[in-house]
């Protein structure tokens, strides 16, 4: 039968196959075929079933689907035979149906806001399919020999086995299965998602610290040419419940109260990559004092990608912070971006964090106004100025924390810098997750000692308050 585009029908299957299309758990809502030319709808074979990594035989044909649905030339239809099942007829040619898929019933969750929900069907459990390998030719032997049949090694098919199914050895206190890791998260690079497990667990010990008893959200993996989703940890987890492992999930002896989800542990940190997480981002207050933040973030953005105005305004920032007699601490975000902390005693509310960061950024725009604008300011879109931005100071905000990856055509990664390395030789896209190890080596962690030059907020806009408010 017939969908017209017109309809609510097909604008709804077209809605929930372009939101699932950058999903990790896309595999588990939309299920897909395949078929040969001339097999009918009956003779389909399901993806899931075919031995061995059939990933990229499901990413092609996602594409095709989502091609088909807003091509002209395909008519989406629905099966008479086999209800629930979608495919497609071109218009040149109707010998066969093509690209099938079905909805899981996993879809009615996610998906129950919108109008006229497509059929839905149960799992169903699939037989293993092998395609035929194709019988080489052989050169015909002028000489009649008995042979042998071939003995296979059993030993060399437990090994072909093992490497196939191998996963990586993290030394874990908990088991976890990892999936995909032959998938490539950033073709420019061939970066895959086996890299990005590896990064996160050598480089657990530097970013815990940034994650431990914090509320956190995450950047989920997505196509290099489409902005990342970023979703609140807790967000992540619900949506992968039934793949959660009992050690992994929030335990609380006050069954009416929800406990909140943390990132402690590299156990913690690899099972969030492995559900989909690329990017890490954590609030600047801990969950036991998660009203009084323990420092200041005040964002410096180069317009156009252009990071030589960044680095200036910094450098103006570092002037300022150094004659108020404050430590502050620089890293890079991206590629245009770069982030200034400045420690706090956590015995100040938000309030007063916001009010000090606002206060550091009038001073960093009346030192250069003709290269700053403050974000949020009537003079916000003034073209080819940097963008000073002291929101991230706010309550419920979350920060990308130090070495975390950073999505982007290739992956960066979010690097604490010497105040010293803050010229115009500075290349955010230098900063990878290939090289990110051997700077440590060299440049050690330039962010080591953020946590203990602690200073008291309310002191500080009492100061800024009575010495600088007349010129602002």
């Amino acid at each position: 039968m017939l969908i017209r585009k017109n309809t609510k029908a097909f604008k709804t299957i077209l809605q929930i196959i372009t939101a699932c299309q950058q999903r990790t758990d896309r595999e588990k809502l939309v299920r897909l075929y395949i078929t040969k030319a001339g097999h009918s709808i009956l003779d389909r074979i399901n993806i899931e079933s075919i031995e061995g990594d059939a990933q990229l035989l499901y990413d092609m044909n996602y594409e095709a689907v989502l091609m088909n649905l807003n091509s002209s030339g395909h008519q989406l239809q629905v099966s008479d035979d086999v209800p629930g099942i979608y495919f497609f007829h071109s218009t040149s040619n109707k010998v066969w149906d093509e690209t099938p898929f079905e909805f899981d019933e996993a879809v009615k969750k996610d998906f129950s806001d919108l109008a006229e929900l497509p059929v839905l069907r149960k799992k169903e459990k699939v037989e293993k399919y092998v395609f035929p390998v194709a019988k080489s030719r052989t050169e015909p032997s002028t000489k009649k020999e008995k042979t042998k049949p071939a003995k296979v090694s059993k030993t060399k098919v437990i090994k072909a086995v093992e490497k196939e199914s191998r996963q990586p050895d993290y030394k874990l206190k908990h088991k976890i299965y990892f999936t995909n890791l032959d998938k490539v998260v950033f073709r420019q690079a061939k970066f895959t998602r086996h890299d990005i497990l590896d990064y996160y667990s050598k480089l657990a010990d530097y970013i815990l610290p940034y994650l431990k008893d914090r509320p956190y959200s995450t950047h989920i993996f997505s196509d290099s040419t489409s902005p990342a989703t970023e979703i609140n940890g807790e967000v992540l987890f619900e949506r992968h419940a039934d793949d959660i492992p009992a050690w992994a999930q929030p335990a609380t002896k006050d069954k009416a109260r929800k406990q909140k989800l943390f990132c402690n542990d590299r156990e913690h940190l690899l099972l969030n990559v492995e559900l989909g997480a690329l990017q890490f981002n954590a609030a600047n207050s801990k969950s036991k004092s998660i009203d009084f933040p323990d420092y200041i973030v005040i964002v410096i953005d180069s317009p156009q990608h252009e990071l030589t105005k960044a680095i200036d305004v910094a450098n103006t920032a570092l002037e300022i912070l150094t004659g108020l007699q404050l430590p502050s601490f620089i890293k890079t975000q991206g590629i245009s971006c770069l982030q200034v902390y400045i420690p706090l005693d956590a015995k100040s509310k938000f309030e007063t964090a916001y009010d000090v960061a606002e206060y550091i950024c009038k001073l960093i725009r009346l030192k250069v106004p003709d290269l700053v604008t403050l974000e949020g300011t009537d003079d916000e879109y003034t073209y080819g100025k940097v963008s000073l931005n002291y929101e991230l100071n706010r309550e419920g905000k979350n920060v990308t924390i130090p070495y975390s990856i950073v999505p982007g055509e290739s992956p960066t990664v979010a690097t604490p810098l010497l105040w010293d390395e803050v010229n115009h030789e500075l290349r955010a896209e230098d900063f990878t997750p290939e090289t990110i190890f051997k700077r440590l080596k060299q440049v050690g962690d330039p962010f080591e000692t953020l946590f203990r030059k602690k200073q008291n907020a309310d002191a500080l806009r009492k100061r800024l308050q009575e010495n600088y408010s007349f010129l602002l």
